[in-house]
């Protein structure tokens, strides 16, 4: 009886800490002798290094990713188009795929972050720059997995035969919203650098664009999340490794009337 009361305390505790982790991932400088003292909590040790904590939030990027991922792929079954035994393949893609955009951008993305860090005379700080920068992902996740309930309701409300292009703008404005979001929560996570050193500001932004650069390409190679209901469901279309920016190119010369449709 005994161990089974101590492993409910130990469950419990982690289900805890875990909520502390997103909630100081979502409030970056928060007062850690408060959720220290909370129950379930014991008061922990200083700090040693910098990279203490990246381990649980990239937990919260595999277990939350999946959540939106999921509610994504969901839109042929919502929308009338495949019953759930069919479109039950593309939730699961998409769950697996949207966490596995988030952790392969940020991993193709630190080596040239790290070697620019080094050339501004920054390696020093490098452990803290990954914390936050890493954070900063977990908060994007985060907030899309809050907005999974708000794109399962627009596919329930909007069910109609043409509704996919409305669907792909939603979750663009979706995936937008958070991104934005997630780089404030990533100036927040800088503010200490910055302040120790005014060229941890000129790193912030160049990491920003490595990775919406990054970012893009990868989402098109992984692509599709949704999942065209006119197309076969599949982990990866085919001919993945195409360029984004070519075809982002082509897509705005069809448009303006420049290349024929």
């Amino acid at each position: 009886m005994r161990h089974i009361k101590e492993q409910l305390r130990c469950g419990l505790q982690g289900v805890v800490q875990g909520f502390n982790t997103v909630d100081h991932v979502l409030r970056p400088g928060g007062d850690d002798q408060e959720s220290a003292s909370k129950p379930w909590h014991k008061p922990a040790a200083k700090k040693s290094h910098a990279l203490d904590g990246v381990r649980q939030t990239i937990l919260i990027v595999c277990l939350a990713g999946p959540l939106y991922g999921i509610a994504m792929g969901s839109y042929g079954w919502i929308d009338g188009h495949r019953s759930f035994n069919a479109q039950i393949l593309q939730m699961i893609y998409s769950g697996v795929k949207l966490p596995l955009l988030i952790v392969l951008t940020v991993i193709v993305s630190l080596p040239s972050f790290f070697v620019l860090n080094s050339l501004f005379g920054l390696r020093d700080d490098f452990a803290q720059a990954l914390r936050a920068v890493v954070s900063a992902q977990a908060g994007l996740v985060v907030i899309l997995a809050a907005f999974a309930p708000l794109i399962s309701f627009f596919y329930v409300s909007n069910a109609t035969e043409k509704s996919y292009p409305h669907a792909i703008l939603v979750n663009a404005f979706i995936f937008g919203t958070a991104s934005v979001t997630a780089q404030r929560l990533l100036a927040k996570w800088y503010a200490p650098l910055i302040k120790k050193n005014v060229r941890h500001k000129r790193m912030m932004l160049i990491w920003i664009f490595i990775y919406a650069f990054v970012g893009t390409q990868m989402g098109y190679v992984l692509r599709p999340f949704i999942g065209s209901p006119e197309v076969a469901i599949s982990f990866l279309r085919e001919n993945p490794f195409e360029n984004a920016y070519v075809r982002l190119w082509q897509l705005v010369m069809e448009v303006t009337g420049v290349m024929p449709l």
